[in-house]
């Protein structure tokens, strides 16, 4: 254990250091991957959501993803610009749209897929199959223990930017 002074830790041996500067790496890794994409990551998480729950409402899928319904209006206007999703009347709300998925979307879902699935097999290339179940186990429950949502980047609403 390295000290830095008497009784302080240094910083690679803090889990929240750890855990930023895993973060912080990570982030700028899947951004480069998916550059060529033109997206930016939040496009990833909102057609996810979709392709699990496909022809859920804005509303619902602002919620679900901890959006500002505004934005998420935006990011809908922006994918829906670009073919990757449609707005269609909603079968139970004549006020809401329906938003799903197009072929399109899909293509780019597994493409973005992809590219997380690698980025973490590069992450994790030195960890056993086991240790990778273990380390996702205990990342899953410290963020539960943080009261973060399931699923649910908290930097997704930062602003109001489309995808």
């Amino acid at each position: 254990m390295t000290r830095v002074a008497k009784g302080i830790a240094s910083l690679d041996e803090r889990i929240p250091f750890l855990l930023s500067q895993l973060g912080s790496y990570v982030a700028a890794e899947f951004q480069r991957l998916i550059a060529d994409s033109g997206v930016q990551p939040r496009t990833y998480a909102v057609l996810a959501a979709l392709a699990a729950r496909n022809g859920q409402s804005q509303r619902e899928l602002a919620s679900q993803l901890s959006i500002h319904r505004n934005v998420m209006v935006n990011i809908i206007d922006a994918l829906e610009a670009d073919g990757l999703v449609q707005r269609r009347p909603h079968p139970a709300d004549r006020r809401a749209f329906a938003i799903t998925l197009t072929e399109r979307g899909h293509r780019l879902l597994l493409k973005l897929d992809g590219s997380a699935r690698a980025l973490e097999d590069a992450v994790t290339a030195d960890l056993s199959a086991r240790e990778r179940d273990t380390l996702r186990s205990l990342l899953q429950q410290v963020a539960r223990s943080a009261g973060l949502i399931s699923g649910v980047h908290p930097g997704l609403s930062d602003d109001l930017a489309t995808c």
